[in-house]
């Protein structure tokens, strides 16, 4: 650690000496043994050594990078470094974070419990990066939107988080530090070019889509008629099976039952709307349950990207080079993913070819 401490150049050698040493081994003794070290330290100290809090957190990453399921059982003892005072040590800990993510919970090995453990770990992990958008250094709100679009485009963020994500993006274009705006933009651009609703996300044709589909799953879902019917079929029999009745009378109900129970299916076809030809079918309704949760969130996302245009075109007339040229950028993928209004702010761009 004194050598971590005090030499930068020696970081990844370390790193490398410590994964080593667990791969030929099958002892991680010597890397947990370090990660506690770390966070068994005071978070004032790193304030004071800024060169220490910088090789430290470089090792960490490198830790992270290499061995990435045995610090995420150890990252307990470094997440309260998040409440100390120095930023290069959260910069690092986000940076780890990503790593984690992206690495440590691709397999499903396992029984049911520990896969369940190592889910609800994944999530904590992902609410702290949510969380960290809102730190109060600007250094470290642009590192975690940096760490977001590392994991956009590792494929690594989930349907169901990816319109969460794309709100922080967008709630962080109005940031008072210039490096977390460009980092906000970069974000968005990654999140277009890796999103994984399709090529085409203008509002209008999600919605005609959505709609569609929303029909043929109410028409997939069972008919609760059918099930009212059967429902008053029980109660006769728990009836007739509750009184006093010879055989001979018994014939009878029960004919009566089966006929009704006859006539009454023809009906309930009927009643069943038939498929729309001009839909095609994806499958069950599980599938097509999940084919709309998948359009809905499209329709988020593409409505949240929409409702940036104001803001880009504010951006325009920023007196920061970088807001411009990477709010152009953006604009440009909007234009190729067709979503709605960037033709319109694109054109409010000609102004700056005087300039």
């Amino acid at each position: 650690m004194h050598l971590v401490h005090k030499y930068d150049y020696v970081v990844t050698h370390m790193a490398d000496a410590v994964a080593g040493a667990e791969k030929k081994y099958a002892d991680g003794t010597l890397a947990s043994s370090l990660i506690r070290e770390v966070g068994r330290t005071n978070p004032k100290a790193y304030v004071k050594d800024t060169v220490g809090a910088e090789n430290v957190g470089r090792f960490l990453v490198e830790l992270a990078d290499r061995l990435p399921k045995l610090i995420s059982t150890n990252i307990g003892v470094l997440v309260p470094h998040f409440g100390g005072e120095s930023y290069k040590i959260r910069n690092a800990l986000v940076a780890v974070l990503g790593k984690l993510v992206a690495k440590a919970f691709k397999d499903v090995e396992g029984d049911v419990s520990s896969r369940s453990v190592r889910l609800r770990t994944k999530q904590a992990m992902l609410e702290i990066l949510l969380e960290r958008c809102r730190d109060v250094s600007a250094y470290t709100r642009s590192r975690v939107l940096q760490v977001w679009a590392e994991l956009c485009e590792e494929h690594s963020v989930s349907i169901g988080l990816w319109n969460e994500v794309a709100a922080v993006a967008a709630g962080r274009l109005e940031d008072k530090s210039a490096i977390v705006r460009k980092a906000a933009l970069n974000l968005l651009i990654m999140m277009l070019q890796h999103n994984p609703f399709g090529p085409q996300l203008r509002i209008a044709s999600f919605q005609a889509t959505l709609e569609q589909y929303n029909k043929k799953l109410n028409e997939l879902e069972p008919d609760k008629s059918a099930e009212s019917v059967l429902d008053g079929l029980q109660s006769d029999n728990e009836t007739y099976d509750g009184g006093e009745v010879d055989d001979v009378n018994m014939e009878e109900p029960v004919k009566e039952q089966q006929e009704s129970l006859t006539d009454s299916v023809p009906n309930l076809e009927e009643g069943i709307p038939q498929k729309d030809s001009s839909v095609p079918d994806i499958g069950n309704l599980e599938q097509t349950r999940a084919l709309v949760a998948s359009l809905e969130a499209g329709l988020i996302f593409s409505k949240c990207v929409s409702a940036t245009m104001p803001t880009l075109v504010q951006l325009m007339a920023s007196s920061s080079a970088t807001d411009v040229e990477n709010t152009i950028l953006l604009l440009m993928r909007c234009k190729q993913f067709q979503i709605d209004g960037a033709e319109a702010c694109l054109r409010k761009m000609l102004p700056l070819v005087g300039f």
